[in-house]
């Protein structure tokens, strides 16, 4: 019994090894973004000769939120039984309405080394956002509309439901709300 708890602890040890990711996140004018998510995803990928192209067979995905001057850290035990690493910045508390959905940093080289790694991020404002904000000061925050809008911004369509409510769409982001009183 000993013997294999030792062998899966040596296996373990020689699967694994930490790292630390940090950076900071501001926006266009060098202002820091407070409490937003950051993600790393850590994905075991495969080449599927019957579909011929790379497939995701498993996932893993550690969250943080940035700090009050817009940084972040990460420290995280890396299983080398993944292949694929990423840090995303957009999931849920990422504000759309405000800020250009920002695309991925791939990472696995990176990881492979073994170091630890840096990430800084600027973010591009939504060209909507000032039409956005108007709108949110005239609507209040008591609006059923506000918090949908402050988060998500202008939708692409707006289907008015028989019961009154609207179904907002956002199709960048493949999501519908149903809003309403």
């Amino acid at each position: 019994m000993k013997k294999i708890a030792f062998l899966l602890f040596f296996v373990f040890a020689v699967n694994s090894f930490s790292i630390t990711i940090k950076g900071s996140i501001m926006d266009e004018e060098g202002k820091p973004i407070v409490d937003t998510p950051v993600f790393l995803v850590m994905k075991k990928v495969k080449f599927s000769l019957k579909k011929f192209k790379l497939i995701e067979v498993d996932s893993k995905v550690v969250q943080t939120k940035t700090n009050q001057d817009g940084l972040y850290k990460i420290d995280v035990e890396i299983d080398q039984y993944f292949n694929k690493f990423f840090v995303d910045f957009v999931g849920d508390g990422f504000c759309y309405a405000k800020y250009k959905k920002p695309e991925p940093e791939d990472i696995t080289k990176l990881v492979d080394k073994g170091i630890d790694i840096v990430v800084n991020r600027v973010f591009k404002f939504n060209k909507r956002w000032k039409d956005v904000k108007l709108v949110l000061d005239i609507i209040g925050k008591d609006s059923p509309y506000y918090k949908v809008l402050k988060e998500y911004g202008f939708p692409d369509e707006r289907v008015k439901l028989e019961d009154g409510t609207e179904k907002w769409k956002y199709y960048d982001i493949n999501k519908e709300i149903i809003i309403g009183e």
